[in-house]
């Protein structure tokens, strides 16, 4: 598990060496499995169990048929200047977080890069 997250945030950093942060938490407990800050002022356990009760929202919405659809592949959220970008991983128990400036990276980069380090070889 803990082998796991770390290679996730490895492949992350080498592909978008200028994140701001990254983390890989468990969905039920909202714990930091691993993590990567370019600063003390990204601190991922601010974040982990927020984004732990959004997934969990999010899941119980379409389990409720709230949305048409398939099931939740990922989050984005853009700001002014960030890209925050979030993907379910491991079956639904992790999720890995990201959060980039726009600047560095677009959403379809970001999807991609995620995509390939949080999917199970």
């Amino acid at each position: 598990m803990a082998k796991r997250s770390r290679e996730v945030i490895e492949g992350l950093l080498q592909e978008l060496p200028d994140l701001l942060m990254a983390c890989v938490v468990n969905v039920q407990s909202g714990r930091v499995l691993a993590s990567y800050t370019v600063s003390n002022a990204y601190n991922p356990n601010q974040i982990s169990l927020r984004n732990a009760k959004l997934l969990r929202i999010v899941e119980d919405a379409l389990a409720a048929k709230a949305w048409a659809g398939g099931s939740l592949t990922d989050i984005s959220v853009m700001l002014e200047d960030q890209l925050h970008h979030l993907r379910p991983m491991n079956d639904g128990r992790w999720y890995c977080f990201l959060a980039v400036h726009t600047a560095d990276a677009n959403l379809g980069i970001a999807k991609e890069i995620m995509r390939r380090h949080t999917s199970m070889n």
